[in-house]
């Protein structure tokens, strides 16, 4: 699996929309993400998983946990991740569970969580959609492509932090 693009709206420590185009480190297989206490790197971490599972990369954050504080009340939580798999590449978009201004009259509703799902194009011709609404759809069609559990995904593909020595102790078969 390569990452492509992440863009994360209203969430975490980003109040407003930030995009990392993963493209721009070429074809490099491995890549740290750096930066200082509070940065945000977790939550980089936590979008990507969010982005693929509907859920963080555990701990003390829930996906329904991770609205910005910041944000303005109108900015509804999101991300969008990009990635490529073999020779397919796809777009997942989510938003968690959230409380958002009523589009009729004052007050607050509650906006339940969404996912979609494109396999896009290569050659030009127009995007798939696989999945517009259903939250659990994409999560199991995700789960199919990579091929991963999320507690999987938790293990292999994203190193939390605290995490290393134990991995470096565990038995191949809890690895």
């Amino acid at each position: 699996m390569k990452l492509a693009k992440l863009t994360i709206q209203a969430f975490g420590p980003f109040a407003g929309t930030e995009t990392i185009d993963f493209t721009a480190l070429g074809n490099t297989p491995l890549f740290l993400i750096n930066g200082q206490t509070g940065a945000g790197k977790s939550t980089i971490l936590d979008a990507i998983c969010f982005a693929l599972y509907g859920e963080t990369t555990g701990g003390d954050r829930e996906a329904t946990d991770m609205r910005s504080d910041l944000a303005d009340i109108t900015l509804l939580t999101e991300v969008e991740l990009e990635f490529s798999l073999g020779t397919n590449r796809y777009r997942v978009k989510r938003l968690p569970k959230q409380e958002r201004p009523s589009n009729r009259g004052g007050g607050m509703v509650t906006q339940n969580p969404q996912a979609s799902l494109y396999r896009l194009a290569i050659d030009g011709n127009a995007d798939e959609l696989l999945e517009a609404q259903k939250v659990t759809t994409v999560t199991s069609i995700i789960k199919g492509v990579i091929g991963l559990e999320v507690e999987q995904f938790r293990q292999v593909m994203v190193l939390p932090q605290g995490k290393f020595r134990q991995i470096l102790l565990a038995s191949s078969g809890e690895r």
